[in-house]
């Protein structure tokens, strides 16, 4: 089969790969969509989160298939699998998990403390074990989720960016009438203001210093709109809710929001802290304090992709919005390099298909 495979910096081939049969507990599927991440950008411009070192659970080191959002069809199951059979279509939740660990029987399998590699390797599949960039993948069957018979399968694959911004939501405890405010309006930040609305926020603000992302924040129905090179975000949002808001989303994963988020949340308010960050910030912890805030952190996902993907279905106008452009498998690399360069590329897809 087809796969893009990476080798590390800069370095992602296409190549001609034997796929497996898929083992007694995995399904083999047929990938039709697979988003490209913002991790994957740092994968391929920084060689960032790689398994150089053995992964403890795949043993795998690079060269990786890439791609971690991905949705297909099940064309082979494992002789123990009993969810799902060869023909369902499915959503992949591409965590690697080693299921017997003080978290993952907790249920917090995201914070799996079996997972991660010595060299700081990422728990998911298409990161430290093969992904969805290629015609066929095989995956646990526990993590293949049936999608609903009306759900493409290219909000199949969105399903996965969803769950993230699900998880901030459900972490921040947010419920029906507070406020919020979500810094950065990629597809993390995008996908957040959706669900804080749908949750039955009040009021939802983002904030980016792109105005083609703010643009794109419109189109998805998110109406308070500010780009800090233009308006002064506190401020702003100070005279509409003197007391600030009651929860910030940090979705962009640097100083300056991170800054702004503490500058607008109420006292007693959540920081919600979904973004990764390229270098450790500076946090006022006294101002904290004083302040009451509580500061929470997610990482990934856990037992949400049930319920993100029936979000998704009901909402699906909606997410059509978020997908903006769709290319071949062997066009990865430019789609990895139009999301760097182009502000109007939101979520690109990849199909094998095409």
């Amino acid at each position: 089969m087809k796969a893009a495979r990476i080798y590390g910096k800069q370095d992602i081939r296409i190549e001609d790969v034997e796929i497996p049969e898929p083992k007694d507990d995995q399904v083999q599927i047929k990938v039709k969509f697979v988003g490209i991440c913002g991790s994957d950008i740092h994968m391929y411009a920084e060689g960032l989160s790689l398994p150089y070192e053995k992964n403890p659970l795949t043993g795998k080191t690079v060269p990786i298939i890439e791609g971690h959002e991905f949705s297909g069809q099940i064309v082979k199951v494992g002789q123990d699998v009993k969810n799902v059979k060869v023909g369902d279509r499915i959503a992949v939740e591409p965590i690697l998990v080693c299921g017997h660990c003080r978290n993952c029987m907790k249920g917090l399998y995201n914070y799996c403390l079996n997972a991660v590699g010595p060299d700081g390797s990422g728990n998911f599949i298409g990161v430290s074990g093969d992904g969805g960039m290629a015609e066929y993948a095989n995956v646990e069957a526990k993590f293949a989720h049936k999608l609903p018979d009306e759900m493409g399968f290219d909000l199949g694959a969105l399903a996965e960016p969803t769950a993230v911004a699900y998880e901030g939501i459900k972490r921040s405890g947010l419920i029906e009438g507070q406020t919020v405010a979500v810094m950065g309006a990629g597809p993390i930040g995008l996908c957040t203001a959706i669900l804080a609305k749908i949750a039955g926020a009040t009021k939802v603000y983002i904030s980016d210093v792109s105005d083609v992302r703010l643009a794109k924040a419109k189109e998805v129905g998110i109406e308070n709109t500010l780009n800090p090179t233009k308006d002064d975000v506190v401020k702003k949002i100070h005279e509409d809710l003197p007391d600030g808001v009651d929860i910030s989303f940090e979705c962009a994963g640097v100083q300056a929001t991170f800054d702004t988020a503490a500058q607008i949340t109420t006292a007693t308010g959540v920081i919600q802290v979904d973004a990764l960050f390229g270098k450790s910030i500076d946090l006022d912890i006294n101002g904290a304090i004083m302040k009451g805030h509580n500061i929470h952190t997610t990482l990934g996902y856990e037992n949400a992709f049930p319920i993100v993907i029936q979000i998704i279905n009901s909402n699906q106008e909606t997410f059509k919005k978020m997908i903006t452009k769709k290319i071949p498998l062997n066009e990865t690399v430019e789609g990895i390099k139009s999301l760097q360069n182009d502000k109007s590329q939101v979520k690109v897809m990849i199909s094998p298909e095409m």
